[in-house]
């Protein structure tokens, strides 16, 4: 009879630790990589080594957003979510060149990933990105452009807030030349064929029927796609 009570206090206290583990803070940011527990997201929804990722995120507070808007959890279909994304375009108004913002890889990557993390959020979490793209043509030392933003869902309506798109840096390969002294002129030659810096982007879409645009803080993009353009379901 011991025994078995032994064995029931030992289960429950296990039932417990379990609950309290998978209850824990899961949206701890330290300098963009997130420390959660096991048992909640594995550490990431998604990564790559390029420095990319999808995860959840604490709310992000920003000019005309009310947080207390959100409503998740919320269910949005993968194949909705890849409808928005593929819409997206942006334009380099200093260059005039036009470009999707995501390409085929990284809509898939985001739809499937968005979709599942919107089913994982709570009332007080986003969905936060960020995509690497690396062209080694261009540089000898890389050139990468990241494109980061948060996505959640108010009014049945889906958000997306851009932060960076395909913003650019030079990365230094060479770990040897990492250990050494160099100017600023010998790292970044004047050269035009190696000139990065972060123009100035403008968002388009291929199709404007239920996507609409919001004001924020001048240097963010806000975009949402609404009812008409997307199905959202809250749980109950």
């Amino acid at each position: 009879m011991i025994k078995i009570i032994t064995k029931f206090l030992s289960f429950i206290i296990s039932l417990f630790l379990i609950i309290l583990s998978t209850s824990a803070d899961s949206s701890k940011i330290y300098k963009n990589k997130y420390q959660n527990p096991i048992n909640v997201l594995n550490s990431f929804l998604w990564k790559d080594e390029k420095g990319g990722y999808i995860g959840l995120s604490s709310k992000f507070q920003i000019k005309n957003r009310n947080l207390n808007n959100t409503i998740h959890p919320v269910s949005i279909d993968t194949h909705n979510i890849k409808m928005a994304l593929s819409k997206l375009k942006y334009k380099n108004l200093e260059t005039e060149e036009v470009n999707f913002i995501f390409n085929n890889y990284f809509v898939e990557e985001l739809s499937k990933n968005v979709s599942r993390g919107l089913l994982m959020a709570n009332n007080s979490q986003d969905i936060i990105f960020q995509l690497v793209h690396e062209n080694k043509k261009k540089l000898k030392n890389n050139l990468l452009t990241k494109s980061k933003g948060i996505v959640f869902v108010e009014k049945n309506s889906l958000n997306i807030i851009f932060f960076n798109i395909h913003d650019c840096e030079i990365k230094n390969i060479l770990e040897k030349e990492k250990r050494k002294f160099y100017r600023r002129s010998q790292l970044f030659p004047k050269n035009k064929n190696i000139n990065c810096h972060n123009n100035k982007k403008k968002i388009l879409v291929t199709s404007k029927k239920g996507i609409f645009k919001k004001k924020t803080d001048s240097e963010f993009y806000w975009l949402i796609f609404t009812p008409k353009s997307l199905k959202a379901n809250t749980l109950n």
